[in-house]
């Protein structure tokens, strides 16, 4: 049985680089690669100083699903804030 673990993605006044990042996000599916990071990482790292503390953990909790669906648990560190 396959299962997923999805979650919201919206939050109240949502702004235009937030939209970037959901809608990045929307784009790729498990597993993830180095170019999903790669994408992921480009657009998050423009939308990061824009977003509210809350903006700021819906993503990370998606970061948190992307790395337990990483095709190669080494590329973690990769992501944009993981360390």
């Amino acid at each position: 049985m396959v299962t997923s673990n999805l979650i919201s993605l919206r939050t109240r006044a949502e702004i235009p680089e937030f939209e970037s990042v959901k809608s990045y996000i929307d784009t790729i599916i498990p597993p993830y690669t180095l170019e999903d990071i790669y994408g992921f990482n480009r657009v998050y790292k423009e939308a990061y100083p824009y977003l509210n503390p809350r903006q700021r953990r819906v993503i990370e909790n998606f970061v948190d699903i992307m790395i337990d669906n990483l095709s190669d648990k080494a590329l973690a560190k990769r992501i944009f804030g993981v360390v």
